[in-house]
């Protein structure tokens, strides 16, 4: 089977990620062939034999090919020069817009990473089949010692050689937080207030940052109870090292579609707290979720994501987090068992690679 796999190879964003990671597995199993095509280059590809097209983001290429491009082709010619069309999508809150949906309704097939998402494509109004094929990371971030233990600095950048240091010397408990963009869809105002109450109670805690570029204004709400930053692109055992050296991690998301970084470092073993509400819910333990707290619209802006989402209750989240601070090696040892018995054999892009065939070979 032919496969053309349409992402955006111009910026780097998580679905760029995603999609790399379904394009290397799905290569390494060898029962499908793989094309990459960047977006724009998608519309002017004219097939020379039968190719299955998986798009990824779908509403973006579909909204980037109809309006930018529109003087050039038609959308609706593009889509029918293939046998079948895949859309990858996701959804950020609880439903998704009248022109989202009618987008997806041009599929053959949709792909989601969580059963949440099947659930509010479906409510949404979506009447294409739609698969759960979750997200993963690769074998050895869980199975790789702590990389502080098995190499030590060697190798890893500055500013995590300083924060280990930091660390060492001090004897703080990190809380990690992963901020790229979306100041309330990641919960920032919610990490803001569980830090701020923590920061007055313990002197034993730190909150970092982990950031995409050194300015970032939003910051500025949590500066004045004392954060680490760490920004700029980290390698892959670079990631592992941040991780490594966390104690807790702080998945506030009130919206999205899986997110990635907290199966991230459940898969390194660390104690990551969400709320108990949304696609998380799939991979989160139990023993790590917090009651949920004020509903809010995660993408106010967006023409897209519509819908709301819920944010951790503040006192119930400082709460888990002083739990866990105090009995953390007791927590350490049920996050071991969660991931090596349900979260190694089904979130690993070797299992995910032959769920996505799976669902593309159908009818094919």
């Amino acid at each position: 089977m032919n496969v053309l796999y349409v992402y955006d190879r111009v910026r780097t964003t998580s679905f760029t990620l995603v999609a790399q990671k379904h394009i290397e597995y799905m290569r390494k199993l060898g029962t499908v062939s793989v094309k990459e095509m960047p977006v724009y280059a998608f519309p002017l590809f004219k097939p020379d034999g039968r190719y299955v097209v998986v798009v990824h983001p779908f509403v973006y290429v579909w909204s980037v090919i109809s309006s930018e491009m529109s003087d050039v082709v038609d959308i609706v010619e593009v889509m029918n020069r293939y046998e079948k069309i895949v859309g990858v999508y996701v959804c950020d809150t609880d439903r998704m817009s009248r022109e989202a949906v009618n987008a997806l309704n041009e599929t053959d097939v949709l792909v989601v990473p969580s059963m949440f998402c099947v659930d509010v494509f479906r409510m949404s109004g979506v009447k294409k089949p739609v698969y759960r094929v979750p997200h993963g990371v690769d074998e050895h971030w869980y199975t790789a010692q702590n990389v502080w233990t098995a190499q030590g600095a060697r190798g890893l950048s500055a500013s995590l050689i300083q924060l280990y240091q930091y660390k060492q010397r001090t004897g703080k408990k990190l809380l990690l937080w992963w901020y790229w963009h979306s100041w309330i869809r990641k919960g920032g105002p919610w990490v803001k207030a569980v830090y701020e109450r923590l920061s007055k109670m313990r002197s034993d805690v730190k909150l970092v940052v982990k950031t995409s570029m050194a300015d970032v204004s939003e910051l500025a709400e949590l500066v004045p109870f004392g954060i680490v930053q760490v920004y700029g692109w980290l390698r892959d055992v670079e990631k592992m090292a941040l991780y490594d050296i966390a104690d807790v991690a702080l998945m506030f998301s009130v919206g999205g579609a899986f997110e990635l970084n907290g199966l991230e470092s459940l898969a390194r073993g660390v104690p990551t707290i969400a709320v108990d509400w949304g696609p998380w819910t799939e991979y989160i333990p139990p023993f790590l979720r917090v009651r949920p707290g004020e509903r809010v619209k995660p993408l106010p802006d967006s023409n897209v994501h519509v819908g709301y989402g819920y944010a951790v209750d503040v006192e119930d989240a400082v709460a888990k987090v002083e739990d866990i601070l105090d009995n953390y090696e007791e927590y350490r040892a049920k996050v071991d068992e969660w991931r090596r018995k349900v979260l190694y054999p089904q979130y690993r892009w070797d299992i995910v690679a032959k769920q996505l065939v799976s669902v593309i070979s159908v009818n094919v």
